[in-house]
């Protein structure tokens, strides 16, 4: 029978199980190296040697594995192909053929979609088309803008070429130039812009020139009296710059007041006795009350008209040389005119011809006298008091003609106006039945005789209707004004 209180001698087993443990555990090392031997990896640190731990040793976990290196991948069939894409892509891109670099990524993407090296590809061929077509578009506006500048400035260039030419228009062809540059700005880069800008300015620059050299010799004509020569030498500064009449018209006017003031005489509206009934064409004798007028207290001189005949470029008399009168007439009365010339000079010098009552109211005066001087012909036997035919029959030293305006002081009219009796002539704006077989619409009507007729001629009352149209050797004109 057992003690059960003698030990009990140990079995076999465990010592057999652990045993077996430990073969068990070795054969899966062995095992495993042998499998990583076969794999071709490329490690960076060699494994270390794992250590069997004893059996009394408590058991340790396996160290954890290098990290190593994704294994290469094998050469795919292709890739060479696709490299090769990706370089044309590239190249496209960079050369910006948009075309060329398409067709490169869609060859490539049919060898790999979702390569790496194709990503946003299609965005910068994208943008690079859209830029491109910004810029083509740029320069086909920019192409077009410069065709019609072109176009622009051709017609540009020939209207204000024809205002320079024609019509001296400087201040509208500059104007009209930079309004032109401001439309289309790139025309100050044109070299054609800029030397016609330049021949325009040269030209504009030469006429302000003559223009105040002209301005200052009517100033100076003006100053000395010169009414005629001061109009005339305005009127001349607008041939080259026509642009500045309302300045010469101001001077003109400037120049028309002090004239009335000194070279024309009021005449009042005062009473007076016209007519006669001596001759049939002169009656009846009749008292007249006119409204105040200013008249010329002189006849039209050749001077006077000359500076009408260069201002106008009107035809001048047929016995001047050219358009200056002989020398040393200048202050003989103008002759050889139509009626025509004598109002056309009127209107150019703001007059008018006067009507022949007017006429005679200012050679007549109130006092019914029969010559412009007085109610005789001669009041004393050797002073004559106008050009007649009478004084060159005593005069016998020269040829008839006519006289300096100021001559005969003691032939001035009632109302101090000289020369209304005898030298020439003087058409009045008064119209008379016309004679002969085929006249003109109406004559005119002539007072205060000439150098050529008698005494008679000259009485206030004479009148002498006479074809418009025809020129003579002792007729000739003064002018009126109406009183503002």
């Amino acid at each position: 029978m057992n003690d059960p209180a003698a030990p009990k001698n140990p079995k076999g087993w465990p010592l057999v199980a652990i045993s077996l443990l430990i073969l068990l555990l070795a054969g899966f090392l062995v095992l495993k190296w042998r499998k990583k031997e076969e794999v071709p990896v490329l490690v960076k640190e060699a494994p270390k040697s794992v250590e069997i731990s004893k059996p009394s040793d408590p058991v340790k976990p396996p160290p954890e594995k290098p990290i190593a290196e994704t294994p290469a991948t094998p050469p795919k069939a292709g890739d060479a192909d696709f490299d090769q894409k990706v370089k044309d892509l590239k190249k496209a891109l960079e050369a910006k053929n948009w075309d060329d670099a398409a067709a490169a990524l869609d060859a490539a993407r049919k060898l790999r979609a979702d390569a790496a090296e194709l990503q946003g590809a299609s965005e910068l061929i994208a943008e690079g088309r859209k830029k491109e077509e910004a810029e083509r578009l740029e320069i086909a506006r920019k192409a077009e803008l410069q065709r019609k500048q072109d176009r622009a400035w051709a017609v540009e260039k020939e209207r204000v070429e024809k205002d320079e030419q024609g019509k001296d228009l400087w201040d509208a062809a500059l104007k009209s130039l930079a309004k032109f540059k401001v439309e289309y700005p790139g025309i100050e880069r044109d070299e054609t812009y800029k030397s016609f800008l330049r021949k325009v300015s040269e030209f504009q620059a030469d006429a302000d020139k003559f223009f105040k050299k002209e301005l200052d010799a009517a100033q100076k004509h003006f100053t000395e009296g010169r009414f005629a020569q001061a109009f005339s030498t305005a009127e001349s500064a607008l041939t080259v710059y026509p642009e500045r009449k309302s300045l010469v018209r101001e001077f003109q006017d400037r120049v028309r007041v002090v004239q009335a003031e000194k070279s024309m005489v009021r005449i009042p509206g005062t009473s007076c006795w016209i007519g006669s009934e001596q001759k049939e064409d002169e009656k009846p004798l009749r008292q007249v009350k006119l409204p105040p007028f200013l008249l010329d207290k002189y006849e039209v001189t050749t001077e006077d008209y000359a500076a009408f005949v260069v201002a106008t470029d009107h035809v001048p008399p047929p016995y001047w040389l050219g358009n200056k009168p002989p020398k040393g007439f200048e202050r003989h009365p103008v002759v050889m005119v139509t009626w025509d010339d004598a109002a056309a000079y009127a209107k150019w010098a703001g007059k008018r011809l006067p009507t022949a009552e007017e006429w005679e109211v200012a050679a007549r005066g109130p006092d019914k006298r029969e010559y412009p001087w007085g109610a005789v012909f001669l009041e004393k036997e050797d002073r004559f008091p106008c050009n007649c035919l009478e004084f060159w029959q005593v005069n016998k030293q020269k040829s008839p003609g006519t006289t300096p305006v100021q001559d005969f002081e003691n032939g001035e009219s009632a109302f101090g106006v000289y020369g209304m009796g005898g030298n020439v002539w003087e058409w009045t704006a008064t119209a008379a039945p016309a004679k002969g077989t085929k006249p003109p619409p109406e004559f005119r009507i002539l007072k205060g005789g000439s150098f050529m007729t008698p005494q008679k001629a000259t009485r206030c009352a004479n009148v002498y209707a006479e074809d418009p149209r025809l020129p003579h050797p002792d007729v000739g004109f003064r002018c009126a004004r109406d009183v503002k």
